[in-house]
């Protein structure tokens, strides 16, 4: 049952909730983003960073100054707390594209299937509400766990870049992976 302390709430499913971003959330998105492991599950490079430096980064997001950027908190259920963040970006071009990220910052919540839901949950408003044709991302193929809950949301594969990217030092493939609004619709009534 939501409280006065409950955050604003703008997509929910069974397990999660989609709300926006705020200030509040900067500290853990900070020790997300200075955990080696899920920087380099989610592709990059791993370098320590400053607090100060990810909220410079995070800040112009939250206040929304990037345009065709949609950032969500996402929310365990039923008590809200924020587990991680997901996000449609480059919405709004002629081509109807948009790209599609995710991080599960609480390394406890993976493989539970709450990346799954958030990636639904998203998907479904990214088609119905902002009008996106095509949603792609990308990944690296040491992260089969991630490869397997964008399959489950409903994106295949479409592409590898081979040796692309490095994980734990060692070159992988970047996953090219799509998702387009009618057939998932279609899939998702």
């Amino acid at each position: 049952m939501p409280t006065a302390s409950t955050p604003s709430i703008t997509l929910r499913g069974d397990s999660v909730a989609l709300g926006p971003l705020h200030p509040g959330l900067l500290p853990l998105i900070a020790r997300w983003e200075n955990d080696p492991l899920t920087v380099e599950l989610g592709g990059a490079s791993f370098t320590p960073r400053p607090r100060e430096c990810v909220d410079a980064d995070w800040q112009p997001l939250i206040a929304g100054e990037r345009p065709g950027w949609h950032g969500f908190a996402i929310y365990l259920l039923p008590d809200f707390r924020p587990i991680g963040h997901a996000n449609i970006r480059d919405v709004g071009t002629e081509h109807r594209t948009a790209e599609f990220g995710i991080t599960i910052g609480d390394a406890a919540m993976r493989g539970r299937g709450h990346g799954t839901e958030a990636t639904r949950l998203l998907l479904r408003h990214a088609f119905t509400t902002l009008g996106v044709h095509n949603i792609w991302l990308d990944t690296i193929s040491a992260n089969p766990a991630a490869i397997a809950a964008y399959r489950r949301a409903g994106f295949r594969e479409i592409a590898r870049v081979r040796s692309a990217r490095r994980f734990a030092g060692d070159p992988v493939d970047m996953v090219l992976m799509e998702c387009l609004a009618p057939e998932w619709l279609a899939e998702n009534p």
